[in-house]
């Protein structure tokens, strides 16, 4: 029934806030890969922030109001927006980063900067002012900067390839919204080592899988660094109407001064980076262009696995198409995902499934709308068949072939958004029948098992924004098996509002899965609602989320816990502005309560402090504790209303984190945890050290150590009851990344790891009482049976790229991979290692060529 009165809420909830004003919360700091390392004990939050990453984005970083002349009401979001009017050109200017020529002498210059970070409204220094020009014509919008300097020496220049602005360098950056609703930003990137970037923003999102193809020259020299960029407007979306009204924004990084300036003031102590945009007047009469880019490719494939050589060769297309000025279509034809970055791995003993990142960019570029509602995984398209490790085969016959990923045929995707601020996204792939070949020992006959059908892929979202920063959407996933497999539909309805002062966000979703089995339908729900106070140094969220028993989205989404309903309480203090030594700090608590839906029973509830402090060297560190009552897991004993009881524990650690513009910077963090009254107990460190050798060469190592003992896992089924045991996991993991980039266009870059796990059984096994404590079993290991576990995976992937023309791209890969998985639970790092290299070595060679061609030169030329 909670679900009902939910939903019932949720429809009050709509009505409630439809036609109110908003601004979204601001979004948190990400967590860094290099400090934070996961663990199968029970989920520990972790408060680490990267140094680097607080400045990424201006949408990120908090500071005071500017004190205005006249005072708004109390609690009212007051934006004052300055105005910059383009000036229509008849000549072009050549794009090569001196913006000095007679072609620039008579726009205006947009000037007076306002800082960010780390005093926010503060004036720009003298020594440091900004300037800036735009001018268009029929076909692009031009930018000019000048980014003074007293002092060029210091300005820090770490070269660097396409996306990468996250660097030891200076950061310039025009942000452009073609509808003005204070929402969306297409973001273009120069940095002072002369790479480029480009993003799309939504609210308080950034997406750098965004890519088009325009044109940015940098320079320094003895009065500072400038730009200039030519952006055609085949990489933009906008109206065909005779006056565009157009809003962007200047951006500013200097980063051996540790500030960051804008050209219109951003107040990050309320809403987000998006709204604050100044207004451009005097674009007129111009045309959105056809907007129709091929991307043709070839790949050749060299492939060496224990003694066996074999070369593929293949040919593609992606293509993109404007289909009017707010809708775009993106197909892939014959994929090819030969290069894309390996999956990390690791040793799995917990129920579910380890879950990987998407690396093949069709997937990732321009897909936030598809995230509405959280029903869409990517990685289920092309994943392992649902039939791969469930092959019925004879005494006499042997699995001869068992492919592991069911191949993609196509992929499209449509998104855009119209005038009236309604966002369109439809995603449909294919992928082809996969068969396991059988082979009889004796006759020699064969024949096939199908392990995954032809299956088509959908997803489908509807997202109308109204007020300034609200939005309510709806989300559909359905997958379609052919023959008698399973078909499944999930449809999720989204909801995320803030009021008109920008001091509350409201957030809502109600989802309804069905699986349509052979046997009949399973129907399932899931919601959340959430509120968050978004303004002043206090502030608090309460949230309720539920899933029963039933939910499972995971055909094309992904959940791993049902029958579950948790309340969440937050209570954060944040110092925005710089204080005594600290650029600004914060302290969250945060309490879960979670409980079992059906029947309803308390499983944990932890409560969470995290201090973090950020100093104005660039010096980050906090300290994380967490108190955990009782556990009753509900699924480690992979037994559906069987819990297994842990006793309360605790967590401590803590975190440092260094200056990145130093040569040498190191992140360092390490824990502990340990049960009340129980033996379970766990210890983790990470230790990455980086180096920049010089601007063109920088080399990161991280080393990631964890010990976990006297843990109750789940070992068996006897029967129909679970046994459990006592387990000990040992894991050590290596990584070093480092890229050498001869310009902005060219780099070899290396990416290595190797992750290694032990994990050994106690052999006094116990079964489960229904309140999930052990009781002593007389189970014991059969002769073909062992669940201790030896793994160890070795990757290497060495790579060299050439951007050798716009949208343009060679790349060679070679790669080296080894893996063994055996059940010597007692073996040391070492041994592991020397039996890791007595395995089958897999050695790949690759190389990608992949030409931008655009419709609109294509036409000039065949004209020329």
């Amino acid at each position: 029934m909670i679900h009902k009165l939910f939903f019932c809420l949720v429809v009050l909830f709509s009505s409630a806030f439809a036609k109110a004003q908003t601004t979204p919360t601001l979004p948190k700091e990400k967590v860094p890969d290099s400090i934070l390392k996961k663990t199968e004990q029970p989920v520990i939050p972790v408060s680490v922030k990267k140094v680097d990453s607080l400045l990424k984005k201006t949408d990120t970083i908090t500071a005071k109001q500017l004190v205005k002349k006249s005072q708004p009401e109390p609690d009212s979001l007051v934006i004052n927006r300055k105005k910059y009017k383009a000036t229509r050109v008849t000549t072009v200017p050549q794009i090569d980063g001196q913006p000095f020529e007679k072609f620039w002498d008579n726009i205006p210059v947009g000037n007076n900067f306002v800082m960010v970070e780390p005093t926010n409204g503060q004036k720009e220094r003298d020594t440091h002012k900004t300037e800036f020009k735009i001018a268009y014509d029929d076909n692009a919008l031009y930018v000019a900067a000048y980014l003074y300097d007293n002092d060029p020496d210091t300005i820090l220049r770490q070269f660097s390839q396409r996306d990468q602005i996250d660097v030891q360098a200076d950061l310039f950056g025009f942000f452009l919204n073609t509808y003005n609703n204070q929402i969306n930003q297409t973001r273009f990137f120069a940095t002072s080592a002369n790479a480029l970037g480009d993003a799309i923003a939504e609210g308080g999102r950034e997406d750098f899988s965004y890519n088009v193809v325009f044109k940015s020259e940098t320079s320094i020299g003895h009065r500072g660094w400038f730009v200039e960029m030519k952006i055609p407007y085949r990489t933009l979306r906008f109206p065909e109407i005779e006056k565009q009204d157009w809003s962007f924004q200047i951006f500013r990084r200097i980063r051996s001064l540790n500030e960051e300036y804008t050209y219109n003031f951003l107040d990050i102590t309320q809403g987000i980076g998006t709204q604050y945009d100044a207004i451009m007047t005097g674009v007129e009469n111009i045309n959105p262009p056809l907007r129709l880019n091929l991307y043709p490719y070839a790949t050749v494939i060299h492939d060496r696995f224990d003694g066996v050589n074999t070369t593929q060769y293949n040919a593609g297309m992606d293509l993109k198409y404007g289909i009017n000025d707010a809708f775009t279509l993106d197909a892939s034809l014959i994929p090819d995902f030969g290069q894309v970055a390996f999956d990390q791995v690791e040793l799995n003993l917990g129920p579910f499934e380890q879950l990987f990142g998407e690396n093949r960019a069709f997937f990732n570029e321009g897909t936030d709308l598809f995230n509405k509602g959280n029903l869409f995984f990517s990685r289920r398209i092309g994943q392992t068949p649902s039939g791969f490790n469930n092959i019925d085969v004879f005494d006499d016959e042997d699995i001869i072939d068992n492919p592991s990923n069911a191949q993609l045929l196509n992929a499209v995707k449509v998104t855009g958004r119209t005038a009236k601020r309604l966002g369109i996204g439809f995603l449909n792939a294919i992928t082809e029948k996969t068969e396991a070949t059988i082979e009889n020992n004796n006759s020699g006959e064969r024949r096939t098992v199908v392990t995954e059908p032809f299956t088509n892929y959908n997803m489908f979202v509807l997202d109308q924004q109204f007020s300034k920063n609200s939005s309510i959407a709806l989300s559909n996933a359905s997958t379609i098996r052919n023959g008698s497999f399973t078909d499944a539909n999930v449809t999720a309805i989204v909801l995320d509002h803030n009021d008109k002062n920008g001091a509350n966000n409201y957030n809502s979703e109600i989802k309804m899965s069905n699986r349509f089995t052979p046997t009949g339908t399973e129907t399932g729900y899931a919601g959340e609602l959430n509120w968050r106070k978004t303004e002043g140094k206090w502030r608090q969220r309460l949230g309720y989320f539920f899933r029963d028993k039933n939910w499972n989205p995971n055909d094309l989404g992904r959940n791993f816990r049902n029958n579950t309903q948790t309340i969440a309480a937050d209570l954060s203090y944040n110092q925005f502005t710089p204080t005594g030594i600290f650029n600004r700090f914060d302290v969250d608590l945060r309490l879960r309560h979670r409980r079992q839906m059906d029947p309803d029973l308390h499983t944990n509830t932890d409560i969470t402090l995290n201090p973090f402090f950020f100093t104005r060297e660039r010096l980050a560190f906090g300290a994380d504790f967490v108190l955990y009552s009782r556990d009753l897991d509900q699924f480690e004993s992979r037994k559906t209303g069987q819990v297994v009881r842990y006793e309360p524990g605790y967590f401590t650690g803590g975190f440092i984190s260094t200056d990145y513009r130093k040569k040498f910077a190191v992140d360092f963090r390490m824990g502990r945890f340990k049960r009340f009254d129980d033996t379970e107990e766990s210890y983790d460190f990470n230790f990455s050290p980086r180096y920049r050798f010089s601007d063109e060469f920088l080399l990161i190592y991280r080393l990631s150590w964890n010990k976990n003992n006297n843990r109750i896992s789940y070992v068996t089924t006897d029967g129909v009851e679970p046994i459990v045991s006592r387990r000990d996991t040992h894991s050590v993991e290596n990584t070093i990344s480092g890229t050498y980039n001869f310009n902005n266009k060219q780099a070899l870059s290396l990416s290595f790891r190797n992750f290694w796990s032990r994990a050994t059984f106690s052999r006094d096994f116990n079964e489960l009482a229904n309140d999930g404590s052990v009781l002593e079993s007389d189970y014991e290991l059969s002769e073909d049976f062992n669940p201790d576990a030896n793994f160890n995976v070795w990757n290497l992937d060495l790579s060299y790229r050439w951007r050798f023309a716009p949208g343009s791209e060679a790349s060679l890969l070679y790669r080296n991979s080894i893996f063994n998985f055996d059940n010597q639970g007692d073996i040391g790092f070492q041994d592991s290692l020397v039996e890791l290299f007595t395995q089958p070595s897999r050695h790949n060679v690759s190389l990608r060529v992949t030409y931008f061609l655009d419709f609109n030169d294509a036409k000039r030329w065949f004209k020329a």
